[in-house]
């Protein structure tokens, strides 16, 4: 009886770890695809207050999805290369979005949508590095 336990309790166990996985990886799709909506927002803000708002949530969905790890690294250790080249990469993205933040307060929407072009240049950059 006590065995069967065990096995009952360590499939249970295990479950849970392979759930947990695909939970972390199905997050990162998800911030991702926020990323992907707030931009297009953002791209056709008419006014600072939805380009602010846009870019918030940007960003908001940025630093989520750096504190995940994409699923091609979801068994990697914290030391790993390429989850450090991701967090990089998600954190050249956040910087970018606050500089074209930046403009948007400064009341410069057409120079900040400019600016934020760079956050899809930076998106492909990323896309590609993780590739490699």
């Amino acid at each position: 009886m006590k065995t069967k336990n065990f096995v009952s309790v360590g499939i249970l166990c295990l479950s849970l770890t392979v759930s947990s996985v695909t939970v972390q990886a199905n997050e990162v799709n998800m911030y991702m695809g926020a990323i992907t909506m707030s931009y297009a927002r953002f791209n056709a803000a008419q006014t600072v207050a939805d380009a602010r708002k846009a870019l918030a949530n940007m960003r908001t969905a940025a630093v989520a999805a750096r504190s995940q790890k994409p699923s091609a690294l979801a068994k990697a250790p914290t030391n790993n290369p390429k989850l450090k080249v991701y967090q990089s990469e998600i954190d050249r993205l956040i910087a970018e979005i606050d500089k074209t933040g930046k403009l948007v307060n400064a009341g410069k929407l057409a120079e900040a949508k400019t600016e934020g072009r760079k956050i899809l240049q930076l998106r492909d950059e990323g896309h590609a590095a993780m590739k490699h």
